[in-house]
């Protein structure tokens, strides 16, 4: 799974997790392309962090899983809508229309005040409903865990797809095709 992270040095932070820096960008690589990711926490940042690059991905992703896998542990809790096939089929098309509008050039930047407050709020969404599956209770720290995450993938991705589609020449369209592709993929490794 490719999770993007802003820092400065080459560092190692736990079993099975890399970053490896450059100039602007660092991108942190979780050795997990393999088929399950059994650690909440990696769960939580992974998916997050798809959330960061695309708001709507990371909960409909979850919320599709959670139709198919209900958790006991959410029913009758406030965060019982995740299981329901309303909720999987209105986060999917928000998902879908958020792709398409991705590459419209008029979009806004994701890093304005708006777009990014969403994309906190569907990493803390995202962090709590995943904690929750674990838990009796609400866990706060898997919250925070998931927005923080997910608005450093917002940076990272931002910024690692203004560098690419500067200093090569491939369009920003292109690289968000590609972005598009490493979300369904992270959200499959992790949810699987």
């Amino acid at each position: 799974m490719l999770s993007l992270i802003l820092s400065s040095k080459f560092k190692t932070f736990s079993p099975g997790v890399r970053v490896i820096g450059s100039n602007h960008i660092t991108i942190i690589i979780f050795y997990t392309m393999r088929t399950n990711i059994k650690n909440q926490r990696d769960k939580i940042v992974g998916l997050a962090a798809v959330a960061g690059m695309r708001s709507m991905s990371g909960p409909s992703l979850l919320s599709n899983y959670l139709n198919k896998h209900s958790s006991k542990r959410l029913n009758r809790s406030s965060l019982d809508f995740m299981q329901s096939d309303k909720a999987a089929r209105i986060f999917s098309v928000l998902a879908f229309a958020e792709k398409i509008g991705d590459k419209l050039p008029g979009t806004p930047n994701r890093i304005k005040p708006m777009a990014l407050a969403g994309r906190a709020i569907s990493g803390a969404l995202i962090g709590a409903t995943l904690s929750k599956t674990n838990r009796k209770s609400i866990d706060l720290a898997g919250a925070g865990l998931g927005l923080v995450s997910a608005m450093a993938a917002t940076y990272a991705s931002f910024y690692l797809r203004k560098k690419l589609t500067k200093n090569t020449f491939i369009p920003d369209a292109v690289w968000g095709l590609a972005e598009d592709f490493a979300v369904a993929r992270i959200g499959k490794n992790v949810l699987s």
